[in-house]
């Protein structure tokens, strides 16, 4: 048994019908080697690590009004049957009918009654292909816990166990929980304001000293990507070598992450120019920040932050150079904010109220006429040597992140054996064409090269 963090809750009580907070991943795999690779050997293969790895167990149990944190608790009735699904892609089995049930499968909710994830195992793919869809809920991890969860799963480490200890499967008792959602509502709650106030203060101070000037609070312009979206997805996916952003990001003198972010911002410029959409000012990105210690394989352990992308500027190289002292920027706030910080928001909110608030901010509307960020944008380190599914080797890893309110596009990249896949989630309401946003990143990295002189 664990307790979810107040920002694991924020995720599981947020969550509504017009936005699921699934993400995922898409795998192809090449069953050469693995001449009896089947639905059967990938269950037996994943049979062991359903029994090794708790967070494959957990569901969410306890609070359901929100007054406290619940827990996530293993489920004594987990059935690995449940999770594991069956579907064939239409034919051809290419890349755009595989987005295409890729997108159908991440459009609707998890069961929350249930451990939170799925696993699709897709036949018919082009060359005789499978594919292997990974859906899980975002409350049980981040784009770094579920990096580690995955490593275990589909990595060529053997899982670890899980200590006797931690397989509780009881609550606290009824009395005991309604006694400690009383104790959090009347005592926890006002110290917690109290902390999260005396740290406000010395966060300002530290901030200070900097001289950079981030972001201001609703700064980002209006865009077809900050509206109110739908539970449908719309998903896209595309790789580019390692080896050219590598030399793109030698030549400039700047950080890998910084290529990946200003790739993104050259697919954006060129999708919204073309529509006549492209705004005066930058768009601003929101990103994730991996905090220390940050190896669990549940939960969610990151912080954020804003920047702007420099999509006003028409130059790759200038754009390339603003993005990079953004994030430098970005970082430093993030860790003078990091030194300082012992509570979260979310730690201080109980959890219903949290989703109260959400709806209400849905309702109202607001998000699409004063907008706080345009994109959610996520950069992971992944694996060098590719995973290996019961012997089949893993060509393609493409993530998906969730989207958020207001905010209907989330690109997240992740390097793996080589490349750099890069998935772009939107709705069809918002991006049909979301195709057109993924294949702009081949253009927007010759841009770049070009400049570079490479």
């Amino acid at each position: 048994m664990q307790r979810l963090s107040g920002f694991d809750a924020a995720f599981w009580f947020g969550e509504t019908s017009q936005f699921p907070l699934n993400g995922g991943g898409l795998m192809v795999c090449d069953p050469s080697d693995a001449p009896d690779f089947s639905f059967d050997t990938v269950r037996e293969f994943l049979a062991d690590r359903f029994r090794e790895l708790a967070p494959l167990r957990y569901r969410v149990a306890g609070h359901r009004l929100g007054f406290d944190r619940p827990w996530f608790v293993e489920d004594p009735k987990a059935d690995l049957d449940f999770h594991l699904r069956r579907v064939a892609v239409p034919p051809p089995g290419g890349r755009r009918e595989l987005d295409a049930l890729a997108s159908r499968l991440m459009s609707y909710p998890l069961d929350r009654t249930r451990p939170l994830w799925e696993l699709w195992f897709i036949e018919g793919v082009e060359n005789g292909r499978v594919a292997i869809l990974n859906k899980v809920h975002h409350a049980l991890v981040d784009s770094e816990s579920a990096r580690a969860l995955y490593a275990s799963i589909y990595g060529d480490a053997t899982p670890p166990s899980t200590a006797e200890g931690d397989r509780s499967t009881r609550l606290p008792g009824a009395q005991r929980r309604a006694l400690g959602a009383l104790v959090n509502i009347v005592v926890m709650t006002p110290y917690r304001v109290v902390r999260i106030t005396r740290q406000k203060l010395a966060q300002r101070r530290a901030l200070r000293a900097l001289t950079d000037t981030p972001p201001r609070l609703f700064e980002a312009p209006v865009t077809r990507f900050n509206t109110q979206t739908s539970p449908q997805r719309r998903v896209s996916s595309k790789r580019v070598s390692l080896d050219r952003i590598q030399a793109v990001k030698c030549a400039f003198g700047v950080k890998l992450n910084d290529v990946v972010l200003a790739l993104v911002a050259d697919a954006l410029r060129r999708y919204l120019d073309d529509r006549g959409e492209l705004p005066m000012r930058p768009l601003v990105a929101q990103i994730g920040i991996s905090l220390p210690g940050n190896d669990a394989m549940a939960g969610n352990n990151v912080t954020s932050a804003t920047l702007r992308l420099a999509t006003d500027v028409a130059d790759p190289a200038e754009r390339l150079r603003r993005i990079h002292e953004s994030t430098q920027n970005a970082k430093r706030r993030a860790a003078t904010l990091a030194a300082h910080q012992v509570i979260r928001a979310t730690d201080v909110t109980p959890p219903g109220l949290w989703a109260l608030m959400i709806r209400a901010y849905a309702a109202s509307r607001i998000g699409t006429r004063v907008v706080p960020v345009n994109v959610a944008i996520s950069n992971i380190q992944g694996p060098e040597t590719p995973h290996r599914i019961a012997g089949a080797t893993v060509e393609r890893n493409t993530p998906f992140g969730p989207l958020s309110l207001n905010i209907g596009l989330n690109v997240t990249a992740i390097t793996y054996d080589g490349w750099a896949e890069f998935g772009f989630v939107s709705t069809p309401e918002i991006a049909d064409d979301i195709d057109d946003m993924s294949g702009a990143l081949e253009p927007a990295l010759r841009a770049l090269e070009h400049a570079a002189g490479l």
